[in-house]
C-alpha cells in the first residue's frame, strides 16, 4: 500500500496536520487485469485504482468515484 501522499498535489499527511482518505475509482479494463494479482498468495501492492487524496481534495474526489482514477486525476489538477 502506499503511504498518505495526495495524488494530486502531494500533501504527506503522514506526519503533519493534513487529512484525508483512501477513495476507490471505476475500474478500467487493464484494472481489473491488474487486480488478479492481489488473487496470489503472498502477494502486497497497492491497489489499482485507489489513490489518497488530502482533506482538500478529498470531498471532490469522493463525488467523481464514478469515474476511473486517470479522468479524476486529469479533473482535479
Amino acid at each position: 500500500m502506499k503511504p498518505p501522499i495526495c495524488c494530486i498535489c502531494h500533501n504527506d499527511f503522514r506526519t503533519n496536520i493534513h487529512e484525508g482518505g483512501l477513495l476507490d475509482f471505476k475500474l478500467t479494463e487493464k484494472d481489473k487485469t491488474d487486480l488478479k494479482r492481489f488473487e496470489q498468495p503472498g502477494f502486497v501492492g497497492h491497489p489499482p485504482a485507489t489513490e489518497w487524496f488530502c482533506n482538500e481534495h478529498y470531498l471532490k474526489a469522493k463525488e467523481l468515484t464514478h469515474l476511473t482514477l486517470g479522468e479524476v486525476i486529469k479533473l482535479l489538477r
